[in-house]
C-alpha cells in the first residue's frame, strides 16, 4: 500500500496491516480497530479489482474461495480451500 494511504493511522496500525497477506485480514482489522478507510484507501485494499464480484477461482481445487493478496504485486491470490498461492 502506498504511504500515503496510510496517513492518519498511528505507527503501530500501520505496521500491523503491513504485516497482513490479504485484504480480508485488513478489512477485520480495520472494523475491528472502529478504523473508518476512505474510499481510495478501500479501493488500495480491494486492489481495484473486480475479485470483489466475480471471485478468481484456484487453479488447484476450482474452489472461488479465493482472495487477492492485497500487498504483492502482481496480482496474487490465496486459495482459502486448498491453500495455494497463485498469480
Amino acid at each position: 500500500m502506498k504511504e500515503e494511504l496510510l496517513e492518519g493511522l498511528t505507527d503501530e496500525q500501520i505496521a500491523k496491516i503491513k504485516s497482513f497477506k490479504t485484504n480480508a485480514e485488513v478489512l477485520a482489522y480495520a472494523k475491528e480497530e472502529g478504523l473508518e478507510l476512505t474510499d481510495e484507501q478501500l479501493e488500495a485494499v480491494s486492489g481495484g479489482c473486480i475479485t470483489w464480484s466475480r471471485p478468481t477461482p484456484c487453479p488447484e481445487c476450482k474452489s472461488t474461495n479465493t482472495e487477492w493478496v492485497w500487498n504483492r504485486r502482481p496480482h496474487h491470490y490465496h486459495c482459502n480451500n486448498c491453500g495455494k498461492d497463485f498469480t
